[in-house]
Parts: C-alpha cells; sequence; structure tokens
C-alpha cells in the first residue's frame, strides 16, 4: 500500500511543477490501477483470515533502522542539492492543450498500442476472476 503513497507523492509533484493534466492522469490512471490490482490480489488468494504468527520474527528493528538510515541520507541528499532553488519568474504551468496536442499528434501510435494493452489486460483479468 506504501505504493500508493510514492504515486500520490508523484502527483503531487506534478502539481507543483505546474502539470496539472499529468498529475489528474496520475491519480486516475496509476493510482485507480494500482487499487484494482490490489483488490483482485485480495480477490483471487484464498489467505486465512486473522494473524499468522509464523510470518514475524524479531529483528524488524533492523528494518526500522535500515529505513529510518535511508530516509536520513534521502532527505539531507535532497536538501543539500535543492535546499534554496526558486521556481525562475518565468515559470508558466502546462496547458492541457498542450498535453493532447502532443499525445495525440506526435505520439498518437504509442497511445493507441497502450490503449490496445489495457484493454487486453482488463479481458484477461474477467477472464482469470470468472468462476467457470
Amino acid at each position: 500500500l506504501y505504493l500508493l503513497v510514492v504515486l500520490s507523492a508523484v502527483a503531487g509533484v506534478y502539481v507543483i511543477l505546474g502539470a496539472e493534466f499529468v498529475a489528474a492522469t496520475q491519480v486516475l490512471v496509476y493510482l485507480g490501477a494500482i487499487m484494482v490490482l490490489l483488490l483482485f490480489g485480495v480477490m483471487l488468494t484464498r489467505a486465512k483470515i486473522g494473524a499468522e504468527t509464523d510470518l514475524d520474527h524479531e529483528q524488524r528493528w533492523i528494518g526500522a533502522l535500515v529505513a529510518a538510515g535511508m530516509f536520513a541520507v534521502m532527505s539531507y541528499s535532497l536538501w543539500e542539492e535543492f535546499g534554496d532553488t526558486e521556481l525562475p519568474e518565468s515559470f508558466a504551468p502546462q496547458r492541457t492543450q498542450a498535453v493532447s496536442d502532443e499525445i495525440f499528434s506526435t505520439y498518437i501510435v504509442p497511445f493507441e498500442a497502450l490503449s490496445v494493452l489495457l484493454l487486453a489486460a482488463l479481458i484477461g483479468a474477467v477472464v482469470v476472476a470468472r468462476r467457470d
């Protein structure tokens, strides 16, 4: 579920960069797709209900220590690189029309290939989830 947090943060970065259309697409496509993927994963697996004691061990403090260390290193690196950086005065947000013009002119073939791939994945998910 932390992947949802990361993808939400990426959408937030897009908003900060002024690409509102890309941020909305990030939320709709990626967050929605991950939620559907998780729901299908939960529905298609027959996991036991309740706590499982054999899946936990006493060394989780090492993982917490490593995670805290990684967070500290990443925070320090980002602060050192971008601490005093400001957006330029001529910063203009990206308009939806410019994004759609690029998608439907320059990148029309990959866009349509991706739509066919997503349709095939949707049909495959329905076939797998269907009970005979």
